[in-house]
């Protein structure tokens, strides 16, 4: 009975039996040691698996995430990505939080690569040829231009008088180099006694072209006590003559820092450029009073052509008798006038007031004005686009030199 009982013994419960004392042989022959290495060798292997996935997600998350992916992909030559990589350090250098509206921006140019442009490289273009050499054929190839008009402090947050010192620079698509409109240094600042107060600009020294982006940058500094300087006005205004009307002034106010400077700028479109030199011919050696000019496009926009009451103004004619006047080119709209206003103490201590309508085929006036023989001349250029952009193309990047 109990052989019979032994022999109907469920299968599985016999073999268990086997099994057991199979493994217990293998351990003690040491191969079991060796199933246990290849089961965690699995479980790593499935561990592993598992990480990278989670991992390659996380990845693709950052990479769909970042700003600047276009960095990794992989046909960009080595150069290619190393110019990317300079612009964006470089821009980053330049980006910051502007405090009186919060928000972080660009203070300076970046509109193309920039990994290895010089910043305080200067202007060359020369505009030309003369308005008289050009055939009328091509004046309808004249270029659009602007008349930056004023500057002026809006607002401060510190109480005047304040000096101010730093540059405003413009860049035109001829070739984004530095033509400075004011430039001065600690040791020469402008004092400001009261709201509303004109930097005395100085140029630009050409006419600016150009019917998309203009650059116009601020750093502007309050000279303090010792070495207590201060950051007053420091940003980046972009100007664009598509959306303006010729002869239309235009405001545009920067809010930055300690400040807010409004400047004034007139589009003209079929610009031409009126470099202007005055002389006096006799009087006094010395000359007190003001000139300004605008056009007959936009009469009420004068600029500030020399003001003797300015800290800094010279004052003192030259050997030939001509005034040193703080800026001397105009934009005027081909067929339009030139307009020019003299306010003028002279050897009686009178003002004097005089005003000259030129017209684009005038090269020269002379009149009396008062004790003084005043005389006007005008040299007219053509402002035409300009290619003076140094730049080298690195695979599809367009990088300025």
């Amino acid at each position: 009975m109990d052989h019979h009982t032994r022999k109907d013994k469920p299968e599985s419960s016999y073999c268990s039996t086997e099994t057991d004392c199979d493994i217990a042989e293998q351990r003690s022959s040491g191969k079991i040691v060796e199933l246990d290495e290849d089961m965690n060798q699995v479980v790593e292997d499935l561990t592993k698996q598992i990480l990278d996935l989670n991992e390659s997600r996380v990845l693709e998350q950052m990479f769909q995430d970042c700003r600047y992916r276009h960095l990794l992909i992989q046909t960009h030559t080595w150069e290619e990505k190393v110019v990317r990589i300079l612009h964006v350090v470089r821009c980053r250098e330049f980006t910051q939080r502007n405090p009186k509206t919060g928000i972080c921006q660009p203070c300076r140019f970046s509109l193309f690569n920039i990994a290895l442009f010089d910043f305080d490289k200067e202007s060359k273009v020369v505009h030309g040829p003369l308005f008289r050499d050009i055939p009328p054929f091509h004046y309808e190839r004249l270029d659009t231009s602007f008349n930056l008009v004023s500057i002026k402090v809006a607002e401060s947050d510190i109480r005047y008088p304040i000096s101010i010192y730093g540059t405003v620079l413009a860049r035109d698509r001829n070739d984004y180099r530095c033509v400075y409109l004011f430039k001065r240094g600690r040791d020469e600042p402008q004092v400001i006694t009261r709201k509303n107060r004109m930097l005395a600009l100085t140029g630009p020294y050409r006419a600016l072209g150009g019917t998309t982006d203009l650059h116009v940058e601020f750093d502007l500094k309050i000279k303090g006590e010792g070495a207590a300087d201060e950051d007053f006005s420091k940003g980046l205004l972009v100007l664009n003559a598509f959306m303006n009307k010729s002869g239309i002034p235009y405001t545009f106010s920067l809010k930055s820092y300690l400040s807010t400077v409004d400047m004034v700028c007139v589009p003209v479109s079929n610009a031409l450029e009126a470099s202007i030199g005055v002389n006096f011919l006799n009087g006094k050696s010395t000359f007190t009073g003001k000139i300004f000019a605008s056009t007959s496009e936009s009469d009420t926009s004068k600029m500030v052509l020399y003001d003797s009451q300015v800290d800094g103004t010279k004052t003192e004619f030259g050997s030939d008798g001509s005034v040193s006047l703080s800026r001397r080119i105009l934009s005027v709209r081909r067929g339009e006038y030139l307009l020019l206003y003299f306010s003028v103490r002279d050897s009686y201590d009178k003002f004097r007031r005089l005003k000259f309508v030129i017209g684009n085929d005038v090269d020269e006036r002379t009149c009396n004005l008062g004790t003084y023989r005043l005389h006007v001349k005008i040299i007219w250029k053509g402002v035409f686009r300009q290619h003076g952009i140094e730049s080298k193309v690195i695979g599809d990047t367009k990088v300025l030199w």
